[in-house]
């Protein structure tokens, strides 16, 4: 995804009176309450639980006499337990929301590290690639599929396109096995620039600790049980992938719904990587929420549901968001913005889904509001 352009939108944000009023209104949320932007209670007991969960469900499988089914079993509920303090914590600790100390964020954030997954590579997709150009071909690094998907109407239709939409759920099972396995590898070798920030040389200590936490992983995820149980060596590779396929299904079912659906817009950037539209109105044009009044999604998922005030607000805690997200949509109807969302988790799904298969069949033609960004009143 080696760019050699520079990104940028052409209206700077202060141009828009919906960003205005919208800063204001959160200003105020958090002053006439008294509260914080960061962690509060609610957001510290999930963090305990969640680890508390990941502990004993480790406990669990190190200690207890299991069949061979059972073992895999076990490590389903530990995918899960380790999903939520990805969802909940370190997602938030990445993007510098769950406390004002950076240190705090920092040791937290290291949570992806004991699942896996680097932090440091995580924050350069995520943060730096991601966050800043939604949606933008050369600058979103969650485009990048080595051709498997057509995720946006500028990618090449190959062939097998057509059934993109069927095999997508079943690929997406392998998702998080590749991550742990060879992506954070795959992006430190082979990518030197992410969104606009240049990487010629990777810190020691970040490198340092990347290697270190992986060996660490795969010593307590794999080589620990293969000593320890009391199972043949081929289960616990079985469970260890079984796990793995549940975890990378639900990633995609969580994430790809915001950005990659039919009402998403793909917005091409020029020659000199000039962007026709500022900030805010693209995360309204690329961005869609779901299950927003669901307080369930919202606890279990951290708020990752609620994408468009994410995109907004990332140095946010997510216990925010279920009130914040009323505020935007408000706000947004004020000005004449259009809020896009879903009202079920499987509803918007399912729309990614039809979405893959629009694309697939090179029907996108239809529409060219999802090539460029939509000319929204401010």
């Amino acid at each position: 995804m080696a760019e050699s352009r520079q990104f940028k939108f052409t209206e700077p944000v202060t141009s828009s009176g919906f960003s205005k009023a919208l800063s204001l209104k959160v200003d105020d949320y958090f002053q006439t309450r008294g509260i914080g932007r960061h962690a509060n209670l609610e957001m510290v007991t999930k963090t305990v639980l969640g680890a508390v969960a990941t502990i004993a469900a480790y406990v669990w499988l190190m200690t207890g006499r299991f069949t061979p089914l059972e073992v895999v079993g076990v490590y389903v509920v530990l995918g899960f337990a380790q999903l939520h303090m990805a969802f909940n914590t370190a997602h938030d600790a990445n993007h510098g929301a769950y406390a004002r100390s950076k240190r705090v964020n920092r040791v937290l954030a290291c949570t992806f590290d004991l699942f896996g997954v680097s932090s440091y590579m995580w924050r350069l997709m995520h943060n730096d690639s991601h966050h800043a150009f939604v949606n933008v071909r050369g600058a979103d690094s969650t485009f990048d599929s080595g051709n498997i998907f057509r995720f946006s109407p500028q990618d090449r239709i190959r062939p097998y396109h057509r059934y993109q939409h069927l095999y997508a759920p079943f690929i997406y099972c392998l998702s998080s096995l590749d991550w742990v396995v060879t992506k954070d590898f795959r992006w430190l070798i082979r990518e030197k620039k992410f969104g606009n920030r240049s990487v010629l040389r990777h810190p020691t200590s970040e490198l340092i600790l990347l290697f270190t936490a992986k060996a660490f992983y795969f010593t307590y995820m794999i080589v620990l049980p293969m000593i320890f149980l009391e199972v043949p060596w081929y289960t616990v590779i079985a469970g260890f992938v079984v796990m793995h396929f549940f975890i990378g299904f639900t990633i995609a079912l969580i994430f790809q719904p915001n950005h990659f659906n039919e009402n998403s817009t793909f917005p091409e950037a020029d020659e000199e990587g000039h962007i026709s539209n500022n900030y805010i109105r693209h995360i309204f044009d690329t961005t869609s929420d779901y299950a927003r009044g669901n307080p369930f999604a919202n606890w279990i998922l951290g708020c990752l549901n609620l994408h468009v005030i994410h995109h907004m607000f990332p140095l946010i805690c997510h216990v925010h968001y279920p009130a914040l997200s009323q505020i935007v949509k408000e706000t947004a109807e004020e000005y004449g913005l259009t809020y896009r969302e879903n009202r079920t988790v499987s509803g918007a799904f399912l729309a990614h889904l039809r979405w893959l298969r629009v694309l697939g069949r090179g029907e996108e033609s239809q529409g060219e509001r999802n090539v460029h960004a939509l000319a929204l009143p401010e």
